[in-house]
């Protein structure tokens, strides 16, 4: 075979860029703390690091779902607790208006209080959160939902909204409400604490079977308070739920933040050990060219 001037130098050349080559790519992986910097480095490995990445991502963004499930709960949690204020209060005037000493003037002042609560209610049952949805509307967020009505001076409600309860999707296979229909806390309009407030309110105002009265409203609270329970113990476990997928969220996090590092991270010794005998290599395999370029191709045929 022939061996001309032209391929010894092509072929110094050729071994010359892949040793600045292989110095430049270890350089980079330095730099960049990675040792996967393109597919082609490590096909498998590359695959499996997308793979893990887009659990992980997919994992945070649970994870951010649950604080907002969170946050919307105990607004809800909050938002009834004060109505169980109210209902406790409202029962303890029932009560002190069932008093048969009374005078009219006296059972009216307990009504006028009455309208305040009633009022004050009405104000909890439309309580919005951040975004300007209503909490106790269900699927119909953007009105509100209870509308304040008076048929021959009772007050009263309207619902507007619906039963529907928006849900926030907290894992892969859960989807917790975070809303709720208007009626399962405060009841229906023929039922519920705004009726049994309204009726008792016309009964002190017009001294109508007053004992009568004093007797259902009793009733009546008691009910409305116990759906309210029954709505914050709901909540409550919901957000014992919540917290354990945090700490399950956390741990899957972990384990793919490891997962990751372990397929992308370099080895700091190990690669500035292999730039060192790189930058060596490249350094004779420089003299050695130029060495052999010097030359005359008798002499390297010789």
């Amino acid at each position: 075979m022939r061996v001309s001037t032209s391929m010894i130098y092509d072929q110094g050349v050729i071994a010359l860029q892949k040793q600045s080559a292989a110095l430049l790519h270890t350089g980079q992986q330095i730099a960049t703390g990675r040792k996967i910097l393109t597919p082609s480095d490590d096909p498998v490995g590359s695959a499996r690091a997308l793979d893990v990445s887009q659990s992980k991502s997919v994992n945070q963004q649970f994870i951010t779902n649950q604080g907002y499930a969170e946050d919307a709960l105990k607004l809800v949690e909050g938002q009834l607790d004060g109505a169980g204020e109210i209902i406790q209060y409202a029962r303890d005037r029932v009560l002190a208006a069932g008093n048969p000493a009374l005078s009219p003037a006296d059972r009216q002042s307990i009504a006028t209080d009455l309208r305040s609560q009633f009022d004050a209610m009405l104000a909890i049952a439309n309580t919005r959160d951040a975004n300007g949805d209503y909490l106790f509307a269900g699927y119909r967020s953007n009105d509100p939902p209870f509308e304040k009505t008076d048929v021959a001076g009772t007050p009263g409600t309207e619902y507007k909204g619906d039963q529907g309860s928006r849900t926030m999707q907290v894992s892969s296979s859960r989807f917790m409400p975070v809303s709720f229909g208007g009626e399962v806390a405060f009841g229906t309009a023929g039922e519920g604490v705004f009726k049994v407030l309204g009726d008792f309110i016309t009964a002190l105002e017009t001294g109508t079977d007053v004992p009568g009265a004093v007797s259902t409203a009793l009733g009546g609270l008691d009910e409305s308070l116990d759906r309210v329970l029954t709505t914050r113990a709901q909540i409550g476990s919901q957000l014992v739920e919540v917290e354990q997928l945090g700490f399950i969220g956390s741990d899957l996090d972990l384990q793919y933040q490891t997962t990751l590092s372990d397929l992308q991270d370099l080895d700091y010794n190990e690669a500035i050990s292999r730039l060192t005998q790189q930058r060596t290599f490249l350094e004779a395999a420089q003299q050695s060219f130029l060495k052999t370029t010097g030359l005359s191709l008798f002499n390297y045929l010789s």
